[in-house]
């Protein structure tokens, strides 16, 4: 009787390991994502999206976690969960079914200026004064600058007639230095980057005080366990400061914190 016990607990230990097995076969592996992000705009994405301040956050936030970061203009990032080309996307803007991915708390904030060629003379103290110049912004900038900007210059808008939407952040700043009547819409960090990275002074330009939102951006998630984890990692780099101190290794102002 002993024997045949044991025989029995031999076969349904057999039986489990191949149902576990088997199982686990079919399960996709929550540990590695794919990370749809924007192409190189430094300081927040750099060397082939290897450093920079916001691969940084993305990576402390899901330490237990295996990334690939695929880079790819902005107007795709939105696409790149709905084609199966990635599990995640930075700078989420929320999809035209909300409901069908998990977004995360805000993880990112771009400090937004007018910037105009020196010389020009142009008066731009409100989002009203930008109607009318070669508008240069980034792919749906209207959506996140505030109701002002979105009321003028949002698509059919006639105050849109001459806006330039960029394919990534170093066409956008390309775009400004070729156009000498041209005013651009960026955060001065990334501007200041690629206009040094180009050969062009700071001394070349001038920037408007007029007021801009900081524009946040939220991680979008395929499944919901990343989107908590992610959001459970964010929230220790706030308390522990560690986003206080990337924000000065990157050279960032305080301004971008999102911290609460």
């Amino acid at each position: 009787m002993q024997n045949k016990d044991l025989k029995k607990l031999f076969l349904l230990a057999i039986l489990f390991g191949y149902a576990s097995f088997s199982f686990s076969e079919k399960l996709p592996d929550p540990m590695k994502l794919n990370v749809a992000i924007e192409k190189d705009a430094p300081p927040y994405v750099d060397n082939r999206a290897e450093r920079g301040l916001e691969v940084d956050v993305i990576l402390k936030s899901l330490p237990g976690y295996s990334i690939t970061f695929l880079q790819m203009e902005w107007g795709y990032i939105p696409d790149a969960m709905n084609k199966g080309i990635a599990n995640a996307e930075a700078n989420a803007i929320k999809h035209e079914d909300p409901n069908k991915y998990y977004y995360s708390n805000y993880y990112i904030g771009f400090v937004n200026y007018a910037i105009s060629h020196k010389g020009k003379g142009y008066i731009i103290d409100s989002v009203e004064d930008l109607v009318g110049h070669d508008l240069i912004v980034w792919k749906n900038a209207h959506l996140v600058l505030g109701p002002e900007f979105k009321r003028l210059f949002s698509p059919g808008a006639p105050s849109r007639k001459n806006y330039v939407e960029a394919q990534d952040s170093k066409n956008q700043v390309l775009d400004f230095w070729k156009n000498p009547d041209s005013v651009i819409i960026i955060d001065k960090s990334i501007f200041t980057n690629f206009s040094i990275i180009e050969g062009h002074s700071m001394d070349k330009v001038d920037i408007h005080k007029i007021f801009l939102p900081v524009t946040k951006f939220k991680m979008a998630f395929k499944e919901e366990k990343p989107r908590d984890d992610f959001n459970k990692g964010l929230a220790l780099l706030c308390s522990k400061g560690v986003y206080a101190k990337l924000l000065e290794e990157y050279g960032v102002p305080k301004k971008a914190n999102v911290c609460p």
